[in-house]
């Protein structure tokens, strides 16, 4: 199934543009998704755990299943300095 992600922060710098298009086998979690975004984009492999991940405006778990024409957004890591 094709995939749209909305990417924000550093990751649209990485991939050079806001949405990024994948291909992925049906019956897949949003954990697929990052993983494929991982091996496309592998310079943001190191926040792999942290990203913050989202599924039709709703933050949820990498075990979340998906399907076609969900929103789907990826962001850094929040982090704070203190």
């Amino acid at each position: 199934m094709n995939i749209t992600i909305r990417v924000f922060g550093r990751y649209k710098t990485v991939a050079g543009t806001e949405f990024v298009q994948l291909t992925i086998p049906e019956g897949n979690t949003l954990r697929n998704v990052v993983d494929a975004f991982v091996k496309k984009y592998p310079t943001v492999e190191k926040d792999k755990k942290f990203m913050m991940v989202s599924k039709n405006k709703t933050y949820t778990s990498f075990d979340t299943p998906i399907s076609e024409g969900d929103e789907i957004t990826i962001s850094p890591p929040v982090v704070s300095g203190g």
